[in-house]
């Protein structure tokens, strides 16, 4: 007797979790659906100010890259607006530099900082090889 109640139980339990997904399980998808939207138009607002273009139909113009088809907003903000000013030094196109942007962060997600830091280091020891040298 005591199985057969803990098995009645166990079914009633289970069905409630599946009309509860069921009911719930689509206004969960549509608020992460709606989370991710305002973050896009967080990454496109920032990108549009800083660079003056806009990101909205932005595609992948160089096949082969690491972030081919990923998101804009799997990266750290930051980094993607330090990476764009970076990689504009070699190319005027800004969309081709947000790529390959992505393309750095898809394997060192805070490579513009890595890069920042390594460039000062270098810097001060030019600076103090040059100071060597005039002594």
């Amino acid at each position: 007797m005591k199985v057969e109640g803990f098995f009645r139980h166990f079914v009633w339990a289970c069905g409630l979790m599946i009309v509860l997904g069921l009911l719930l399980g689509p206004a969960m998808a549509n608020a992460q659906a709606t989370d991710k939207g305002n973050k896009f138009e967080i990454y496109r607002a920032a990108i549009k100010k800083d660079y003056g273009v806009d990101i909205k139909d932005f595609k992948d113009q160089l096949k082969g890259g690491k972030a081919d088809g990923k998101d804009i907003t799997k990266y750290d903000l930051k980094q993607v607006l330090m990476g764009v000013k970076i990689e504009q030094e070699h190319t005027t196109n800004k969309m081709m530099a947000l790529e390959i942007t992505m393309d750095h962060l898809e394997e060192i997600p805070d490579y513009y900082t890595r890069l920042e830091e390594m460039e000062e280091e270098a810097e001060e020891e030019m600076e103090e090889a040059k100071a060597k040298t005039k002594k």
